[in-house]
């Protein structure tokens, strides 16, 4: 759809393209799959930052089968999702300190 809406033409993938996208898919779906079993059985602020590994392989694996090379505004994309995700685990860390910081008040009965 978005060949046709760019004007580009349409080809069919060969062979060993067909077998490398099989390959990523697959390879995506299991470790996101993982990912979302992980966040499920632990602490999210431990599994939190493994998150994040998917764009450092994404990047290496576009480069390695794809030939691809990250551009100013994937580095800039891929750093503000990082920086978010870092600023988020920092926040609820403090949160956390001051939450201990002050006793609990006593529950009525």
């Amino acid at each position: 759809v978005l060949a046709l809406g760019l004007g580009g033409p349409l080809v069919m993938p060969d062979g060993r393209t067909l077998i490398e996208l099989a390959f990523g898919l697959g390879f995506g779906l299991v470790g996101y799959a993982a990912i979302v079993m992980a966040v499920r059985g632990g602490d999210l602020s431990v599994v939190a930052p493994f998150r994040y590994t998917r764009l450092v392989f994404a990047m290496i694996l576009g480069a390695v089968l794809f030939a691809e090379r990250p551009d100013a505004t994937m580095l800039l994309g891929a750093g503000l999702v990082v920086g978010s995700g870092l600023y988020t685990l920092v926040r609820e860390a403090r949160l956390r300190r001051k939450a201990r910081s002050f006793p609990a008040a006593p529950t009525p009965l």
